[in-house]
């Protein structure tokens, strides 16, 4: 990747009433669920799919200069390395894309690469194993891929982004592979504009509402539409249909109707990699005819991170698409905004996230990991020598789970955090504790090794006795530690969870 070196809302409020303190929407998993040691590389792009035909979704992971990783979901949201499943080179994979390309019923895979420019395409053998189909796209430097069926045979071909070496990188023309009908291409340079850019990302959606796919490409020097004639063949319609600007430098284009309109709204994320380059992110209101207006002032919080990635998610459960994004240097935090109607967003990560989630969030990817019905989110992570740390796994809380149930609300004669009942537990114990005053109030559970694992209770609460049952999701048998915060009081007692 060129340059990398270089007011809580009421919709929130009325999601969960007074649950929503009980505890974060989100609870990190990163080190229960994950293989640490897998994980913890220069991951630049993850994909989603259930490459071994069970049900449950796999994980798929492009890394720069060093091999590509493939997590097997256990199907309970556990996951282990099964990388072997694919040929294990080192090159420089940026992008991934997933379909059936032969039509035999399973999922292959595709890198994109840039600096070696030699991109890996894995065909399934039906079994969840992939053979070395490499030969069958040419090489070419590639930050950005994307499949579509362009000449309506139900067949997928491929777009990429293409630029030249270099850093920054000189632009260069997009590519169109046209898929023989047996995975193999042939390339066509008819039917995209050849118009000069550095594409970051592309998606393809229909912008004008006209029944066909359009391309929005994400760019360091210049974000692009191209409009779909109908046919599978494009205009270049920016000076058209979107604000240009000289300083945007985006890394991902995310698309929806965050105004409940009926038609996809545009943002931006973006960076400021290369000198003079303003890193605001950027949301457009689409007029219903694929025209934008920018309403990054009125409509989103100023933000002056470097911004990797950003997705719309309903995380509130409301009808509304709010926003998570992620962001680099060096540690940055996923950050949620709630979006209060009409593609307003305020942010609330701290009422989202726990404290634990900070990353070089090159990318994320939301599906449902632990088959529980609620949205997870996976974030890849660049690790480097001044980061460390991994990738995250994040999965949604089920907030009408946990109740916090007041036994009596004389006041006691002192703060207490009880031990739990029973203990060893499986699958369900229960802690009592007492409080002398009205409090604000934080009851966590950690693992041995210090890291949070859940947080029960952040909120202010009135004195009296109080018990609450705790059920783990997905956590492995063991030693935990529970600690109770209020009105300077703390203690930390010890509990065993025996599956």
């Amino acid at each position: 990747m060129k340059n990398f070196s270089l007011l809580l809302s009421a919709s929130l409020i009325l999601l969960v009433s007074s649950k929503i303190n009980a505890q974060y929407l989100y609870k990190n998993v990163t080190s229960t669920n994950l293989p640490i040691s897998t994980v913890s590389g220069p991951g630049m792009d993850v994909e989603s799919a259930d490459i071994d035909n069970d049900g449950d979704k796999d994980i798929i992971i492009a890394r720069e200069y060093a091999q590509n990783k493939i997590l097997i979901n256990q199907g309970n949201g556990m996951f282990v390395d099964e990388s072997w499943r694919i040929p294990q080179f080192s090159y420089d994979s940026e992008d991934i894309v997933v379909s059936d390309f032969d039509r035999d019923g399973d999922i292959d895979i595709l890198f994109a690469s840039e600096d070696n420019a030699v991109h890996e395409f894995y065909l399934n053998r039906g079994d969840g194993y992939f053979d070395n189909a490499n030969n069958r796209i040419p090489n070419f430097i590639s930050n950005a891929v994307i499949t579509i069926d362009l000449n309506n045979d139900n067949y997928p071909d491929l777009i990429f982004g293409s630029n030249q070496a270099g850093n920054p990188s000189p632009p260069g023309i997009t590519k169109v592979l046209i898929n023989n009908g047996n995975a193999t291409f042939r390339s066509d340079t008819t039917r995209l504009p050849s118009v000069l850019m550095v594409p970051q990302d592309i998606k393809a959606a229909d912008i004008d509402r006209d029944g066909d796919l359009d391309l929005i490409f994400g760019c360091e020097d210049g974000n692009k539409i191209f409009i779909n004639n109908g046919s599978g063949y494009f205009a270049d319609e920016t000076t058209l249909r979107l604000p240009v600007y000289g300083n945007e430098e985006t890394r991902k284009v995310t698309l929806s109707d965050v105004d409940s309109d009926g038609d996809l709204d545009i943002f931006f994320a973006n960076v400021s990699f290369i000198a003079g380059r303003n890193p605001q992110d950027r949301l457009l209101l689409n007029n219903g005819s694929g025209i934008f207006t920018d309403v990054t002032g009125s409509n989103i919080p100023f933000d002056n991170e470097h911004t990797m990635e950003g997705l719309f998610l309903d995380f509130n459960f409301d009808g509304k698409p709010d926003l998570i994004t992620s962001n680099v240097f060096v540690n940055r935090p996923v950050k949620a905004f709630v979006n209060q109607g009409g593609g307003v967003f305020s942010e609330v990560t701290s009422k989202v996230f726990p404290p634990s989630v900070f990353a070089e969030g090159l990318g994320m990817k939301i599906d449902f990991f632990n088959n529980d019905t609620l949205p997870d989110i996976y974030v890849v992570h660049r690790r480097s020598n001044t980061s460390g740390g991994s990738d995250l796994l994040l999965f949604r809380e089920n907030i009408s789970s946990i109740n916090v149930n007041q036994l009596s609300s004389q006041v006691p004669e002192y703060f207490k955090l009880h031990q739990n009942f029973p203990n060893p537990f499986n699958p369900e114990t229960e802690i009592r504790f007492s409080l002398k005053s009205d409090s604000k109030v934080a009851l966590e559970i950690y693992d041995v090794k210090g890291n949070l694992v859940e947080n029960l209770i952040d909120k202010n609460m009135t004195a009296g006795y109080y018990f609450i049952k705790w059920k783990p999701d997905n956590l492995s048998s063991g030693v935990y530690l529970y600690k109770l915060t209020a009105n300077g009081f703390t203690d930390l007692k010890r509990m065993a969870y025996i599956k």
